[in-house]
């Protein structure tokens, strides 16, 4: 797998709602303007992201992001007691030579509501649903939209986990990747060609 190239890509995480095309609800979605404080750490033999973030209108929120199951939560504390969070847009830079998994996954959108809303969710999608392409960069090709997700599929490897999804980006390209689960890292694999689509 280390052959192939690692890419920079804007990730959507979602949890308690299975969405093909990521959409934000406006009272509930947050924008951030800093990260305050971050580092990584395995807390009960699960590598876990810590975060305390700063939004655009002032409001202070903790974050921590579950690298084994791939679900961000919410620290329940003060104003946040009682909530949750979803939908989560964060860019999962390919630069390596950083502190920890936290500075290198960057939480931008995110939505903050109540845990009630919640309720009627049993239980938590499958692995290769908790996260998929949103737009991703390439070196010298530039930067693509992501308008669709045509297949996904898990691969256990036994060491780790494989993430496979092929994508339809805005100028009708259509691209394979992959997603390393213990190095969370989104690998280029190749360029497809629509025509080997069978299932669409």
């Amino acid at each position: 797998m280390n052959k192939y190239p690692i890419i920079e890509m804007l990730a959507f995480f979602c949890r308690y709602s299975e969405l093909e095309i990521p959409v934000w609800r406006k009272k509930y979605v947050h924008h951030l303007k800093r990260v305050r404080s971050c580092h990584s750490k395995v807390d009960g033999g699960v590598k876990k992201s810590f975060y305390t973030v700063e939004t655009k209108t002032g409001k202070i929120i903790n974050l921590v992001l579950n690298e084994d199951e791939l679900l961000w939560e919410l620290e329940q504390s003060g104003v946040y007691k009682g909530f949750v969070v979803d939908r989560v847009l964060a860019e999962v830079q390919r630069h390596k030579h950083l502190p920890s998994n936290a500075h290198r996954i960057i939480p931008y959108r995110f939505e903050v509501f109540p845990s009630q809303l919640t309720r009627q969710i049993l239980t938590a999608p499958a692995l290769v649903d908790r996260v998929q392409p949103y737009r991703f960069k390439r070196r010298k090709a530039g930067s693509f939209q992501v308008v669709n997700v045509e297949t996904r599929h898990l691969e256990n490897i036994m060491i780790t986990k494989h993430l496979h999804y092929v994508v339809e980006t805005d100028e009708r390209r259509f691209f394979h990747f992959v997603f390393v689960l213990d190095q969370m890292d989104w690998r280029f694999m190749q360029e497809v060609d629509e025509q080997l689509l069978f299932v669409r």
